[in-house]
């Protein structure tokens, strides 16, 4: 069987080399004229890997390599492509799916399949393949995260069985799962431009991450940005009198009152899967509108950011200041909708590899401060700069979020924050005046015993 139609796709942002854009392998697909396609998605378990490691960029790293060599074995007749943290295999024709496609590399997978009929019209066609792509990810996701192992299912029969299995939550966060294209059919067509992701249309690629830092001069400041509670939103602590108690929407968040409709056999699983697809098309053209707005305000800031994260970017800067003033304007774009939080470290000698892996970790840890605030109304809620002591009403709500977190136990919502204070507890000591590191070290003794 011919490779043509998939030719030339662009590369999948991140994933190793050989490994093609889902969006560019849909788009060419949809031009043929196959009346049906068999589709099929594997998923990963990122959050849990990224845990593992102890290290984002890494567990990235983990993940899309067990990807790539899972879409190596599936053989022939089939045409891998990627996104995000998922593997997309298709094949012209009813088919059952390739066999081999459970662990790889050590990694959680979850997949699953289906047959697209495919109209005539070309439009119409990548309209159909990017919602199946959207039904055939949700039920990979379901596979995924469910207690007993499936196999590879087919996404129509996991589907119907998810109201059954999960939560009014529990679908709701399935239905807010990541898509191949954040715009539709006519976005996808039109693409993005040379050097963008072509997920993410105006925001600098991954792939032109490395060359940047390499050629990078003047005074360095490693950024690293995450948009906060995208799934559930933010919800403010202790709002003032008259002030509005939920800062941000959430997709999950969103997506509750469908899902209780789903759960409750009110609508059909076809039309709270198109519902929910409207949605997370609006949401993620809002993300990627927030996105351009950060790296335009790290290009006043003598810098660039990169698509490198998912939610959030990357990249390197002169002027650490001109960030929180980056981070500012473009939580200010999407206000009530969503917003992200920067962290910052200096580069203090010449950047080269080692520079970078030392930095970006100061970065993140950073990054961390500012989730651990994020329902809070103080500064470093938005911005942290590593080593940057925090105020001491600041430390008190980082603590006391930490506390919360430990006292709800193991399966609360945002439980991996405290793994990760237990990982840097050592820089959470160089960041709290000492009241509230010595209940840090109270809390830390509790959740490592």
């Amino acid at each position: 069987m011919t490779r043509a139609f998939l030719w030339p796709p662009r590369h999948a942002p991140g994933f190793p080399a050989g490994c093609p854009d889902t969006g560019d392998v849909l788009a060419r697909l949809a031009r043929t004229r196959h009346a049906s396609v068999t589709l099929v998605v594997v998923t990963s378990a990122l959050r849990a890997t990224v845990e593992q490691s102890g290290d984002h960029e890494q567990g990235l790293v983990r993940v899309r390599g067990s990807l790539a060599a899972l879409g190596r074995a599936a053989g022939a007749p089939w045409h891998p492509s990627y996104y995000g943290k998922d593997l997309v295999l298709v094949r012209p024709g009813d088919h059952d799916p390739p066999r081999a496609l459970g662990e790889g590399e050590g990694v959680r997978h979850g997949s699953a399949w289906e047959h697209v009929r495919l109209p005539a019209d070309t439009g119409a066609r990548l309209a159909v393949l990017l919602r199946a792509g959207y039904a055939v990810s949700m039920a990979a996701r379901a596979v995924r995260d469910l207690p007993e192992p499936t196999g590879c299912g087919r996404a129509a029969d996991v589907l119907a069985a998810v109201p059954r299995r999960l939560s009014d939550e529990g679908c709701a966060a399935l239905l807010a799962g990541v898509l191949v294209r954040p715009s539709g059919a006519s976005r996808a067509l039109r693409g993005a431009g040379p050097g963008e992701d072509p997920r993410l249309p105006g925001v600098p690629s991954a792939d032109a991450w490395p060359a940047y830092a390499r050629g990078f001069t003047g005074p360095a400041h490693y950024v690293v940005t995450d948009a906060h509670d995208i799934e559930w939103g933010t919800v403010v602590r202790h709002p003032s009198p008259g002030a509005a108690g939920r800062r941000t929407a959430g997709n999950a968040h969103l997506l509750l009152p469908l899902a209780t409709a789903w759960r409750s056999g009110t609508l059909p699983t076809p039309v709270v899967l198109r519902r929910a697809y409207g949605l997370r098309i609006r949401r993620e053209s809002l993300l990627v509108e927030h996105l351009r707005a950060l790296d335009d305000g790290a290009a006043a800031a003598g810098g660039r950011l990169f698509a490198a994260l998912g939610d959030g970017l990357c990249g390197l800067v002169t002027d650490p200041d001109a960030v929180w003033t980056a981070v500012h304007v473009a939580n200010a774009r999407t206000a009530g909708q969503l917003h992200s939080g920067a962290g910052v470290a200096r580069i203090p000698g010449a950047i080269d590899a080692a520079e970078l892996r030392a930095a970006a970790g100061r970065a993140h840890f950073a990054l961390h401060v500012t989730k651990t605030l994020k329902a809070s109304t103080h500064e470093a809620r938005v911005y942290q700069e590593f080593g940057r002591p925090l105020g001491a009403a600041a430390a008190d709500a980082a603590v006391a979020f930490l506390t919360e977190l430990y006292e709800q136990g193991p399966a609360a919502r945002g439980g991996h924050h405290l793994a990760h204070a237990v990982r840097h507890r050592d820089h959470w000591h160089r960041h709290l005046p000492p009241t509230a590191a010595a209940r840090f070290d109270r809390l830390m003794e509790l959740a490592v015993g």
